[in-house]
């Protein structure tokens, strides 16, 4: 189906392709292979007068086909980004302690987190310093708790999402999202997070692949970034822009810290006359 994608071929260009990769295989079988494949929609295939000789039959990417090659493609970044994860996350308690203690300090209260990407889990900085927080603040979960309960930290639940928390406004001197909203839900979550917001309280945004600068020339990281953030919204990749667009129009006072490359912290703070 890659080949295909890439041009339509008849059988025998397919075998010839196939070579390098598979070793050679039968005509005969490949036929057979190719016409499951178009019972399933995998291809499509067409017969077209040969310049020399009989028809010959040309097969393209089907519907199905399309689909599949998709959710491959989507695989394959996904297997890119799990790595350079598992690269970063170890120092990832250095690199917080380093930006918590050269940005703000926050009054006590209570604090609110919310995980929403898969890959925060491995955050182990922030998890640690949030579950060490839960000894001296009191920690409230919104959402999935698991890893606070394998914990056994102290906290208490919150009903809802970050777009539609279950709580009374300012209830939160910080708020916590590990992970980044759908994209249409983005301006809502971070509203409704001022709205749990007492004055001075602080959303915290940790986006797992956030992406600043536009591409200068084609390249592979252009590929993925685009790929992933607009044909895979599931992998978490997000343009950091849009993020801070939206934390201007909302917040007097805000800003970024860049932990490592693609992971960055959107924060705001909520102003007393908000």
């Amino acid at each position: 189906m890659m080949m295909l994608d890439r041009a339509p071929c008849h059988g025998y260009e397919l075998r010839r392709q196939l070579i390098p990769t598979v070793g050679d295989v039968e005509i005969t079988k490949l036929y057979r292979i190719l016409r499951d494949m178009e019972k399933e929609g995998l291809v499509n295939s067409e017969e077209f007068k040969g310049p020399h000789g009989p028809k010959r039959r040309v097969y393209t990417v089907g519907p199905t086909g399309e689909r599949r090659l998709q959710t491959m493609l989507g695989e394959a970044i996904g297997v890119v980004l799990h790595f350079y994860d598992a690269f970063r996350h170890f120092s990832m308690i250095e690199e917080f302690g380093k930006a918590e203690s050269m940005q703000f300090e926050v009054p006590d209260g209570k604090v609110l987190v919310s995980i929403l990407s898969p890959l925060m889990y491995r955050e182990t900085g922030t998890v640690q310093i949030l579950e060490q927080w839960g000894e001296t603040r009191p920690l409230h979960v919104l959402g999935d708790s698991g890893i606070w309960e394998q914990k056994k930290a102290k906290f208490e639940r919150v009903e809802g999402l970050p777009w539609n928390v279950s709580s009374k406004s300012t209830q939160f001197k910080e708020f916590w999202i590990l992970g980044t909203p759908p994209r249409s839900l983005l301006p809502r979550t971070i509203m409704e997070a001022k709205r749990i917001l007492e004055p001075e309280g602080i959303l915290r945004m940790i986006a797992p692949f956030a992406f600043f600068d536009e591409p200068s020339a084609p390249s592979l990281e252009s590929f993925i970034r685009v790929s992933a953030t607009h044909r895979f919204p599931e992998l978490g990749v997000v343009e950091g822009q849009e993020i801070c667009n939206v934390f201007e129009q909302l917040f007097e006072k805000w800003g970024t810290i860049k932990f490592r490359p693609g992971m960055v912290e959107f924060w705001g703070m909520k102003q007393p006359a908000d």
